[in-house]
């Protein structure tokens, strides 16, 4: 049996925290190993800890965008899923950008959010459907391409844009009838390009450049 995912848990209102452990301590493969109630307590926790997953409360004192770029310095190999009450497009879209891989909102049930955390450890990333579709309206008005999105080659573009369909590897190869290990070269190619830490942050760079709108629009045409 493989070690449990290890856990911190932040967020300012204990009986969030006291229901996250509530329903986590039922699942024998995730274990939380500490709470903390504003960002500079989750990031030194996590440093202490180097916990595989880190949930942070997106509104909390000292903010969660500040909380997930100090987990991500103090133990890069957390990962963070942010969570909120608040569909706040652009500090959904800072927190992305400052390292979190995933973003939940807390009317996500029980199972949603574990099989997430089980997701995180592995590196593969989850926005919640509704947090994904205000994005893309938030990102939709911005068009604009710059050299990094020029060098990218068709293919890479084509994997990019379905990377920001939230496609996995193998189903990206399916669709464009490649191999997996082919399609993790095209993914590790586009991070390097791109200049960006994972797939989330890829995803994020293809609707800020409006390639996924624009491959959406010749798909209709």
């Amino acid at each position: 049996m493989n070690p449990p995912i290890r856990l911190v848990v932040a967020d300012d209102h204990v009986l969030v925290r006291q229901g996250i452990r509530a329903f986590l301590d039922t699942c024998v493969d995730l274990v939380i190993v500490g709470e903390a109630e504003d960002a500079a307590a989750a990031a030194a926790l996590c440093a202490r800890e180097r916990p595989d997953v880190a949930l942070v409360d997106l509104v909390m004192p000292g903010g969660g965008i500040a909380a997930t770029r100090a987990i991500r310095a103090e133990s890069p190999a957390t990962q963070v899923i942010l969570i909120t009450s608040f569909e706040d497009a652009p500090q959904i879209l800072a927190g992305l950008e400052a390292g979190a891989l995933s973003c939940l909102l807390k009317d996500i049930d029980a199972e949603g959010l574990a099989a997430a955390i089980r997701k995180a450890a592995r590196g593969e990333a989850v926005l919640h459907p509704r947090v994904a579709g205000f994005l893309l309206e938030a990102l939709r008005r911005d068009d604009t391409t710059d050299r990094a999105l020029a060098a990218l080659s068709q293919r890479e573009r084509e994997v990019l844009t379905l990377i920001a369909e939230g496609l996995s590897n193998q189903d990206i190869g399916a669709r464009l009838a490649i191999s997996e290990k082919t399609v993790k070269t095209h993914v590790s190619n586009i991070l390097a390009k791109l200049d960006v830490a994972d797939r989330t942050q890829a995803a994020v760079y293809a609707w800020k450049s409006g390639l996924k709108q624009r491959a959406a629009a010749t798909a209709k045409s």
